[in-house]
């Protein structure tokens, strides 16, 4: 595995673990507006969009991860 290759590792393991504490925070939130608001509510529907947003950019993330470490196995 190039150093390039690991420094990327990192980088993209910090942006999970950021990316799962923001989804977990931003679920917190959408339970919130549904409590407070309803299920169909336009603040709940912004929450939950937000909620999507930052899951698709977890599993971008997860799957750059996974592809260089199924890479480096192939490799090695």
């Amino acid at each position: 595995m190039t150093e390039k290759e690991k420094t990327r590792l990192v980088e993209i393991g910090q942006r999970l673990s950021t990316l799962g504490v923001e989804f977990r925070v931003a679920q917190m939130g959408l339970e919130k507006m549904v409590d407070e608001h309803g299920m169909s509510s336009p603040e709940a529907v912004e929450a939950s969009g937000i909620c999507s947003r930052l899951a698709l950019c977890f599993a971008e993330a997860e799957e750059e991860f996974i592809s260089i470490l199924t890479k480096e196995a192939a490799m090695g």
